[in-house]
């Protein structure tokens, strides 16, 4: 109960599908403080008080911040520092800035612009959706899901304590490293999943004859490889280029891998494409989901 006992008011700069969910989630395990949602657009604010995410909403980084105990930035990973940057201009000592980027190679610019007393630790939830805006949250969204916490040489023990400690009130559990650390593990795990589901969309929308496009024919498996392509292209620029040379490296392996494919296919080794799809399906299958 500690982060609920300690903490009184909240911001969140973003109150889009993780902003709002941080928001519901917060609510729906027993935090009794103030939720303020902070914006550009009453449209999208709007939507966050409809939701229920936030308690009242500002356009104004003053008035959102003035008492804030915690802020977390939910804007897309390319805007996070701007906004980190404009923030700590009205923070009162104290202030605590988290974000939910899914890239952190940001973390040591931004620990750069904290004034003495206000405290930044980088955080990323492996939660989320194809989906976007507060009417999409959902106070379920990080309940037995990873959050990675990425404290740096630099980052306040205590303040990350109370980071690791909200992620944990909303029903996830908390994993910690460095942000180089971070940024190659989830350039695998998340980056390279996202551009191979957009190549394969690109790929298969191409190709047709005479019958039809393949694309008509597609079902269940192609719509479950694919449905993170879905995914805002705006907020995925950000994060391809925040992580570019990362994403570049892994897409060079998964170039090796689709070659090893053909190299089986075309000489029909039928003993090493059992071998290789054996050895995917195992790994697959313990996964947790």
């Amino acid at each position: 109960m500690g982060f609920l006992e300690n903490i009184e008011h909240i911001t969140i700069a973003g109150v889009g599908l993780i902003g709002g969910s941080v928001g519901l989630a917060l609510k729906r395990a027993g935090f009794k403080g103030k939720i303020i949602g902070l914006g550009r657009r009453w449209s999208s604010l709007k939507k966050a008080i409809d939701a229920g995410a936030v308690d009242s909403v500002e356009l104004d980084f003053a008035e959102a911040l003035k008492d804030a105990d915690l802020l977390v930035i939910g804007t897309p990973v390319d805007t996070i520092t701007e906004i980190a940057k404009e923030a700590v201009k009205y923070t009162p000592k104290g202030c605590i800035i988290t974000d939910v980027g899914s890239t952190k190679k940001l973390v040591y610019e931004i620990e750069k612009l904290m004034p003495d007393g206000v405290y930044f630790v980088g955080s990323h939830p492996m939660a989320g959706s194809h989906k976007t805006g507060a009417d999409s949250a959902d106070a379920h969204l990080f309940e037995k899901t990873m959050c990675i916490i990425t404290p740096t040489e630099s980052t306040n023990p205590e303040a990350t304590n109370i980071v690791s400690e909200m992620w944990r009130t909303m029903g996830a559990f908390i994993q910690a490293m460095s942000p180089e650390e971070h940024d190659f593990l989830v350039a695998a795990a998340s980056h390279l999943p996202h551009t191979v589901a957009c190549a394969l969309v690109n790929v298969v929308s191409k190709t047709g004859n005479h019958k039809g496009q393949a694309i008509e024919f597609s079902a269940t498996g192609f719509a479950d490889m694919t449905r993170i392509a879905s995914g805002s292209p705006e907020i995925w620029k950000g994060i391809l280029l925040q992580n570019a040379d990362l994403v570049a490296s892994m897409l060079g392996k998964m170039e090796s891998e689709l070659a090893e494919f053909r190299s089986i296919l075309e000489t029909k080794n039928e003993e090493l494409l059992a071998e290789k799809l054996t050895q995917a399906k195992q790994i697959r299958d313990l996964l947790r989901r």
